[in-house]
């Protein structure tokens, strides 16, 4: 397919900095990856000068793959294209040193964050319950987050006298003490602490600007502050860059999207070239007229209008049904006989919802119906326990100072390692200001804590030494393949399993883990970035860890069921969007904020994931929350802003007519015979 007017004049111009705002499934990717090849093959640019990057490894895989099948290996060799924080990660890498960070540092994720924020409270509320603890600890880390997203540093936060911001920047203090004690950064710092690099450092902003003589944004509407922050620095100089995106898809704010960092561009770039791709490629007309009247009742700093270059299309239906507990079946009904009359597939099918909650009838109509689907959203492979494990050896073989990977792993399997010992090395290591694992290598140890527990702990750091040294000489990958039975976990998994088969999947689990870190070090033949040490390897995998959402199979014959949020980025031929009331879609807590515009947007994204029909579903009548009261909702205040020449309302469940019902018999009966024929 050839690029249009608009498509052609984003990939061309290079001139300067240029915002493509580019609306639902109008080419997006495709304007990126052709510019990057427009870059290298016609502008004089080495591949190893240009960046991009999105906010998902899916995304940047999907780029990579289409770039790869543009230009030879050899031509992009060197080419950045990775997600926001996998840029921070190389960046911090390379420039530990200017930051105070030893090369061997671990990357926290939330199980560790958390643990180090239970310390901290612990210590300065002990009292507290389980349940208080767990909410406090949840509260500040969202509170350090947020924090870090707008650049704040603890000495920041303590300049605001009143009590609450001394008591947020005290804590937030102590938590970077510690994460610096354990040698060891966040999530969050993988952008923060590159920003605070950049403005303290200009030697290290020169050689990234030299680095970086491209820079590329997809989703750019997501971006935070420190995100934007981390660009404007980079590009600031040579003003050479192309971010692309669409503030009506800006659904993320309470993840820290800042939609307004799209006319910020304007005033910190004036030359700034705007283009706008209004062409859909996805959409029938009549879905797209309807989802640009819906948003149209958004304020917006650049209007544009998508238009379709194919039929255009059904009426969309809004079904409504009489009380919620009819709602699973009247939309299996539905969606069956459709299914029948028009020969589909089950995973042309998606239901979008605005929460979780709001699917457990549809599953539940959906399995006695014998229907397949799929909700997106389970456990990823990373949350998995044997993981999460296992993930730990491997950073503690690469840090000694890793203290909370030490204290998940040091029982597990167990080693009769109880409390106590655990309190006696703690002690240990804090009055010799020491890592737990340099505790277990101190001479000194076994004159301080008794001689059996010392022995112990120092027959496990001789382990994970001697492992190390294996590691890193002619033997590391048999080393590493056999991590799993070296280190006793496979027989634990087998006894620790509820079963040999689910002992079998566990340990098959780890074995992937290990694959993955071994093809790392071996260099992936479809990679340019060649074989990497151990090290390097697990801090790359941790990163993986933090960043994972487990890539779905939409290849699978499965009706796919997923939130409105989880919805960007995908499409599908027939969309069931349910829970169209007012106080689930604008959500209650929007309403009653005045948030009502980022639910609209969490609306159009919902409906321009539809290609040929979209439907939606209502009741009259449903349980509250607690399910003690009945509430009548109101119809959706969007399903009013609608044109209502362009919807056909089916009221009181009435989904079918007399005809479509006789069709979708025929068609059933039809597909029974050849299947007793054919067996």
């Amino acid at each position: 397919m050839r690029l249009n007017a608009a498509q052609l004049e984003a990939v061309n111009y290079i001139g300067g900095p240029c915002l493509v705002l580019a609306g639902a499934g109008s080419g997006k990717t495709r304007v990126i990856t052709q510019k990057i090849v427009h870059l290298i093959s016609n502008c004089s640019y080495s591949a190893r000068n240009i960046c991009a990057v999105t906010f998902t490894n899916k995304a940047a895989k999907e780029m990579k793959e289409r770039i790869s099948a543009a230009l030879s290996p050899d031509v992009i060799k060197g080419l950045r294209v990775s997600t926001f924080h996998s840029l921070g990660l190389e960046i911090i890498r390379h420039e530990y040193a200017a930051l105070g960070i030893s090369p061997n540092f671990s990357l926290f994720d939330e199980y560790d964050s958390l643990s180090v924020m239970k310390e901290i409270m612990e210590k300065a509320q002990g009292d507290l319950s389980k349940d208080e603890l767990r909410d406090k600890c949840h509260y500040w880390l969202g509170a350090i987050s947020r924090f870090k997203n707008d650049l704040k540093s603890p000495e920041e936060i303590l300049e605001d006298r009143d009590p609450e911001s001394q008591i947020a920047g005290l804590i937030y203090s102590e938590y970077q003490h510690m994460m610096k004690s354990c040698n060891a950064i966040d999530f969050d710092d993988l952008i923060y602490k590159t920003v605070k690099l950049f403005r303290d450092n200009e030697d290290a902003l020169t050689r990234w600007r030299y680095r970086i003589r491209y820079l590329l944004v997809d989703e750019y509407q997501d971006t935070n502050q420190s995100q934007y922050e981390l660009i404007r620095l980079l590009v600031s100089e040579n003003q050479r860059f192309t971010v692309v995106g669409d503030d009506d898809q800006s659904i993320y704010s309470w993840r820290g999207a800042q939609p307004e960092n799209i006319p910020k561009l304007r005033t910190d770039f004036p030359n700034l070239r705007v283009i706008m791709l209004e062409e859909n490629y996805r959409s029938c007309g009549r879905i797209l007229k309807c989802a640009n009247a819906l948003i149209a009742h958004n304020p917006h700093e650049y209007i544009k209008k998508l238009r379709s270059g194919l039929e255009f299309g059904k009426p969309l239906r809004v079904i409504e049904i009489p009380h919620a507990d009819q709602e699973g079946k009247k939309l299996v009904t539905d969606l069956l006989g459709h299914h029948y009359r028009y020969r589909t597939k089950f995973q042309d099918y998606a239901i979008l919802y605005r929460g979780n909650y709001q699917s457990r009838e549809i599953q539940k109509a959906l399995a006695e119906s014998n229907i397949p689907f799929r909700v997106i959203g389970g456990t990823s492979f990373f949350a998995q326990s044997e993981i999460k494990d296992f993930m730990c050896y491997l950073r503690v073989l690469v840090n000694d100072d890793d203290n909370r990977a030490f204290l998940r792993i040091i029982n597990t399997p167990r080693r009769e390692i109880g409390a106590v010992s655990l309190e006696h090395i703690g002690k240990f290591a804090e009055d010799n200001h020491l890592s737990l694992m340099q505790a277990c290598m101190d001479p000194r140890l076994t004159g301080s804590i008794p001689g059996r527990e010392a022995g112990k702990f120092i027959a496990f750091a001789e382990n994970i030494q001697r492992l190390r040294r294996d590691l890193s000489g002619t033997r590391a990958h048999e080393t590493l393949r056999n991590l799993p039975d070296t280190l006793g976990y496979a027989d634990w998994l087998r006894v620790d399993s509820g079963s040999e088969k689910s002992a079998e999947f566990r340990i098959d689990n780890v074995m992937t883990l290990i694959d993955w870190v071994d093809r790392s070090m071996t260099g992936s033949p479809d990679s340019d970035e060649g074989p990497q040490t151990f090290e390097e390897a697990v801090t790359r995998m941790a990163l993986r860890e933090l960043l994972d959402r487990e890539e779905q199979d939409f290849e699978l014959d499965e009706v796919q069921l997923m939130t409105l949020h989880s919805s960007k980025g995908l499409e599908f031929p027939f969309v069931y969007m349910i829970g169209m009331e007012e106080g689930l879609l604008p959500h209650k807590t929007a309403v009653e904020t005045g948030d009502v515009a980022e639910e609209r947007r969490l609306a159009y994204v919902g409906m321009t994931r539809a290609r040929k029909e979209l439907t939606f579903m209502l009741c009259q009548e449903r349980k509250s929350r607690d399910q003690r009261d009945k509430v009548h909702p109101e119809p959706s205040r969007f399903l009013k802003e609608l044109p209502p020449e362009d919807l056909d309302w089916k009221e009181n469940g009435s989904l079918m007519t007399k005809q479509e019902r006789s069709d979708m018999l025929d068609a059933f009966f039809k597909d029974a015979k050849a299947y007793l024929d054919k067996n």
